[in-house]
């Protein structure tokens, strides 16, 4: 029997890299990597035969390391602007982040006709809103959790860089403990606030996170809301999907890698 194919799918952030193989539709495992490390990647796939490479990035472009992805298989390299099933008015696809787009593009698929409010929580907090007819609203961006520590320790001359923890107390009684409580519940009270509004506006709304820091808050916020920590790369795998079907991949052969060429819609 013919060997089964396989997508593969990258999700690359500042430091390290997700890692999910699709057959199909389904996420059948995944894993994490440093970022750039071929030979981990290789690791991953084992003898697995792969169909195609999807791969987005929140960070610095690597361009070696995506040549090096194309000998295993065509790459789709996603950005704002690629081709994608959610009709979009954000006025400068190409700032919009690829792992934004693969949220929304992903959320739309696990609730088709209702609205659906999608948390990143990582370096970065993004949310972004698609309306229940598929329409992506836009959204905002904050600093994460580890960003806020550094930024008291850098900007202040006494304050000390501290790890973030899961559960602080409400009131520290010292310096470290007080940081690690104006952290979690500073954020956590941005996160009601923000799913409080929205929902004021926008009835029988979905809401899910996703990102590092999913787990830590879902089960502060009231029941309801989902923590899906694989949807970034049930996005970008979708993307690849939904540009086969455009004809625009994979590549010619020795066309190198494909990037996603106009803006989404």
């Amino acid at each position: 029997m013919p060997a089964v194919e396989m997508d593969l799918v990258l999700d690359v952030g500042n430091s390290r890299t997700k890692l999910g193989l699709f057959q199909q539709d389904r996420l059948v495992t995944r894993g994490s990597t440093a970022n750039g490390d071929m030979a981990a990647v290789r690791a991953f796939v084992a003898d697995r035969v792969l169909r195609g490479i999807a791969l987005g990035s929140t960070a610095a472009p690597d361009e070696g390391f995506v040549h090096a992805l194309g000998v295993l298989a065509p790459v789709l390299v996603i950005t704002g602007t690629t081709p994608a099933p959610v009709r979009s008015r954000y006025a400068t696809p190409l700032t919009l982040g690829a792992d934004r787009l693969a949220n929304v593009v992903a959320a739309v698929r696990r609730f088709p006709g209702r609205p659906v409010l999608v948390l990143d929580l990582g370096t970065c907090v993004t949310y972004d809103l698609c309306q229940a007819d598929g329409t992506y609203q836009g959204g905002g961006i904050s600093p994460g959790m580890h960003m806020r520590a550094r930024a008291m320790n850098a900007y202040s001359a006494r304050l000390p860089l501290i790890e973030p923890v899961g559960s602080p107390a409400l009131l520290g009684t010292d310096t470290e403990a007080s940081l690690a409580a104006g952290i979690h519940f500073g954020m956590l009270g941005e996160l009601e606030g923000l799913i409080r509004r929205v929902g004021q506006q926008v009835a029988d709304l979905a809401v899910v996170l996703t990102g590092g820091d999913a787990l830590r808050f879902v089960r502060g916020l009231e029941s309801g809301i989902f923590a899906l920590p694989q949807l970034t790369l049930e996005g970008y795998h979708a993307l690849l999907a939904h540009n086969r079907t455009l004809g625009g991949y994979p590549a010619p052969a020795g066309a190198g890698p494909v990037d996603g060429p106009g803006p989404a819609g």
